[in-house]
């Protein structure tokens, strides 16, 4: 039935003001919705302009959290039974046929940790399972007051369980380690099928109606699809924008399947597996994270949800937006090697009345318009893709410097990856270790920065606290005017080198002076103010004579240029007047001394009777444009080696925190593109960050299972049992000894060793030499 058929429409209802539902679920008939969380746990009926509840199982005082519930499912057969997954553990199952506190039916407290999952079985009335943040997954006969076998998963914490709408005993069960079991109910002791379906937690499951299909959804952004007939196959793969929380098979439609999202998105998407990056249609009507999604029984075209701002929906799918309606047609990438992509729609006309037409072509046409209504069928669009790549030749003609440049550009970005060094050697030497290297790869405009890195921070020692003085020309205070006209000679720890300052004075003849000018110092005697060691300036003369330039017509669009500027005039004090006679109080010369010649080092003081504002250059806003600038024309490899290779200098920079994150993540992004693993590692470690630094902590628990009793290995010691007091899986099945090394296993069967000893057996044999299980090395 085409959707512009439907009669229903959208409605909703505000189920709850003191907290959200964390789950829903539908009886039998469809007539019926039971929403739980952790302060609520009502049934409402639905009817065609909105809901109307009918029991509230949370009246009365005395409450405990066993009925703070995470999941909620309705028996298959029963509309009277519902069971809750509490986060204490508890698993209560619920009678709607009795009354007050009579309806709470049964209690189990077998889970040690939270439960998370629970599900009725498709055919059996009183059988339901349930999973917890234990690792245990409990099965329970409501005819008993206890659970009838306990499955042990690999992980500490099963988040779904669905069984089986093709197999009677079969049930799926999925780990936060990315795993996903097939268990026998009739076997409890070892899983029939298990393999790592994600990279990240796998938080939801669902099987295909009619296929032997079961979708998993996780943390990674991915729903993946997998055929179960014999070996587990991946048949599709679809990209979400967040962590996916659930997911719904759509009755009636065999391809497509509802999802929403964990954190971020609000939205509920459905999917057409064949088309599996952007959504075949969305409901966007909730106002926060959507918890619950449900098909109203066979109906394809009223989906039900629940979401964090306490309300109930009821979608209507002809209301749903068409995202792909919205999406850009078209499309280009530039490749790493410097090979572009272009792809874009391909539009069908039908032919013209008159003049020859084509027959296959217009009856083609015709079909589609006869089967397709609308966006239904969307994923049939048709597309063309080309791609143009460079070549080192055209026309027997060789490329020229600027055509060739992109076809270098990989190169010069895997070359400094690979020799700029970022830590194990004094900061001059790094610099000139970089310049040097940045200079073979044609980027004089970063060796001309770490020329400049090594001059300046290279030569001075930087001590916390730091602090960035954001102007040194402010006129308004005498001793900023003061400081501001002193240069980079004149400081204490160069004098210690020089000995002499400008004027040829010792520093004992410069301490005399200044106590000499006591009068006229605004500090009162207490000496000349020095700008400290975060405040320096830097004299035009200073850089020219200290900095080499290795292309000076390519810096002229650099970053330092020393030409005639604004500031380069003003800085060599053009139109100063000078009163030298006023500079200080002439003594009496004796009559005795005139025939006398002049000391050797008479002081000579220069006073300035009027200071024109001038711009002052301050080093650290400099290079923290620079190094802005380097990210802006495309080199954030640059910015961010320079960064990394300051250390604590480079809190002197008036760089954001979030803005050096980004440039972290692009930094890393593209050495993982040009799989540079041993580099982007290094840059990972060397951060400072706490969001960069967690990059190498994402899934890198491995969980290994007993091979003589197959449960988990949880102990302090990996291959020790704690449960058989086994030691088995310290040797290698092959040749029985103990490996000590590198451990190579089988997720199947838990049997491993040697990788050396495996390799060569299973060149061989395709069974494990230990227990005949199809194992799969590689």
């Amino acid at each position: 039935m085409p959707d512009s058929l439907e009669d229903t429409s959208t409605i909703s209802l505000r189920i709850c003001l003191e907290g959200h539902a964390n789950a829903l679920a539908l009886n039998k008939d469809n007539t019926q919705i039971a929403v739980a969380g952790r302060s609520l746990l009502k049934v409402y009926s639905i009817d065609n302009d909105g809901f109307t509840e009918s029991c509230n199982m949370r009246g009365g005082k005395n409450q405990n959290l066993s009925y703070s519930s995470n999941d909620v499912a309705w028996s298959t057969l029963d509309s009277n039974l519902l069971a809750t997954a509490a986060t204490n553990g508890v698993v209560s199952v619920w009678d709607l046929s009795k009354f007050g506190r009579q309806k709470q039916l049964l209690v189990y407290n077998e889970h040690e940790r939270t439960a998370h999952t629970v599900t009725f079985h498709s055919s059996e009335p009183n059988i339901l399972i349930s999973g917890s943040q234990d690792g245990t997954i409990k099965c329970f006969d409501i005819r008993s007051d206890k659970s009838v076998n306990t499955y042990f998963s690999n992980s500490e914490s099963v988040r779904d369980v669905k069984f089986s709408p093709h197999t009677q005993n079969i049930f799926s069960a999925v780990s936060e380690n990315g795993t996903v079991q097939l268990w026998d109910m009739r076997k409890w002791d070892k899983s029939m099928v298990q393999f790592t379906a994600h990279y990240g937690p796998v938080y939801t499951c669902d099987w295909h109606p009619t296929r032997n299909w079961l979708a998993t959804g996780s943390r990674d952004k991915q729903i993946k699809v997998w055929n179960m007939d014999g070996r587990p196959g991946l048949e599709h793969t679809i990209h979400t924008i967040a962590g996916v929380g659930r997911v719904k098979w759509r009755p009636e439609r065999t391809y497509h399947i509802a999802s929403c999202a964990l954190v971020v998105d609000y939205s509920v998407h459905v999917w057409d597996i064949r088309r599996p990056y952007i959504p075949f249609a969305s409901f966007n009507e909730h106002t926060n994270v959507t918890t619950g999604i449900a098909w109203q029984g066979s109906d394809s075209h009223c989906l039900l949800s629940t979401s964090k701002d306490s309300t109930i929906y009821k979608h209507a799918f002809k209301d749903a937006t068409r995202p792909a309606l919205k999406a850009n047609a078209q499309g280009a990438g530039l490749g790493r090697f410097g090979d572009i992509s272009f792809a874009n729609k391909i539009k069908e006309y039908a032919p013209k009345a008159s003049g020859v037409s084509n027959t296959k072509s217009s009856s083609f046409i015709s079909r589609r318009k006869a089967n397709v209504a609308g966006s239904v069928q969307f994923h049939l669009d048709h597309s063309k893709m080309y791609k143009f790549a460079l070549n080192d030749s055209f026309s027997g003609y060789p490329l020229s410097e600027s055509e060739a440049k992109p076809r270098q550009e990989h190169e010069s970005f895997i070359g400094c990856a690979r020799e700029l060094i970022i830590n194990g050697k004094k900061l001059s030497e790094l610099c000139e270790h970089n310049a040097e290297v940045s200079k073979k790869y044609g980027k004089h405009n970063a060796s001309t920065l770490w020329n400049f890195i090594k001059l300046f921070y290279g030569s001075n020692h930087f001590e916390p606290p730091f602090e960035h003085r954001s102007s040194f020309s402010n006129q308004k205070n005498p001793m900023n005017s003061r400081r501001a006209t002193q240069v980079a000679s004149d400081w204490p720890q160069q004098r210690n080198d020089l000995g002499q300052d400008l004027n040829g004075n010792t520093p004992e003849t410069a301490n005399e002076i200044s106590v000499a000018n006591a009068d006229d110092d605004p500090l009162g005697g207490s000496g000349v103010e020095h700008p400290p060691t975060s405040s320096v300036i830097l004299s035009e003369t200073h850089i020219i004579h200290e900095i080499t330039f290795d292309n000076f017509e390519l810096l002229r669009n650099g970053f330092i240029y020393v030409g005639p500027t604004e500031c380069a005039k003003a800085l060599a004090f053009p139109a100063l007047h000078h009163d030298v006679q006023a500079a200080r109080p002439q003594l009496d010369l004796k009559a005795s001394d005139h025939e006398k010649s002049p000391p050797p080092h008479v002081p000579t003081v220069l006073k300035v009777s009027h200071v024109p504002s001038i711009p002052m250059w301050e080093p650290h806003k400099f290079v923290g444009d620079a190094l802005m600038l380097m990210n802006d024309v495309g080199d954030v490899q640059t910015a961010l080696i320079v960064l990394i290779s300051l250390g604590e200098a480079r809190k002197l920079l008036p760089i954001e925190d979030t803005l050096v994150e980004h440039w972290f993540h692009t930094y890393v992004d593209q050495l993982h593109r040009y799989e540079l693993w041993n580099e982007a590692c290094e840059v990972i470690n060397r951060s400072w960050l706490r969001s960069v630094q967690q990059l190498n902590q994402h899934s890198t628990a491995m969980h290994l299972n007993c091979g003589e009793c197959g449960r988990p290995m949880g102990g302090k010691v990996g291959w020790y049992c704690d449960k058989c007091k086994s030691m088995q899986s310290a040797k290698c099945c092959v040749c029985g000894l103990i490996v000590r090394g590198v451990y190579a296993w089988c997720q199947g069967c838990s049997h491993g060793g040697h990788i050396e000893h495996l390799q060569k057996y299973f060149a061989k044999h395709s069974k494990c030499p230990k227990c005949g299980h199809l194992c799969a090395y590689s």
